[in-house]
């Protein structure tokens, strides 16, 4: 289910958020689109927004800092 995908993506956000630095994450693109809506503490379910193509590229990030999350670069091939 969309929340279950949502908890697990959440999990990874406080993860990212705690390093202080750059970071790679491989994942499939359902996943990624989830954890993509939940960095912008979107529901999960908004994930299915989100257009992610094989073997692209996508960068998140903040503004100014961690209560500004964005999305730099999505779906770059």
């Amino acid at each position: 289910a969309a929340d279950d995908v949502g908890a697990r993506a959440d999990r990874i956000v406080d993860e990212l958020r705690d390093v202080n630095g750059h970071v790679l994450v491989f994942s499939s693109s359902h996943f990624l689109r989830v954890l993509a809506a939940r960095w912008l503490g979107l529901p999960p379910q908004d994930g299915a927004l989100f257009v992610l193509d094989t073997a692209s590229t996508s960068v998140l990030g903040y503004d100014h800092d961690l209560s500004e999350p964005i999305i730099r670069r999505w779906n770059q091939r």
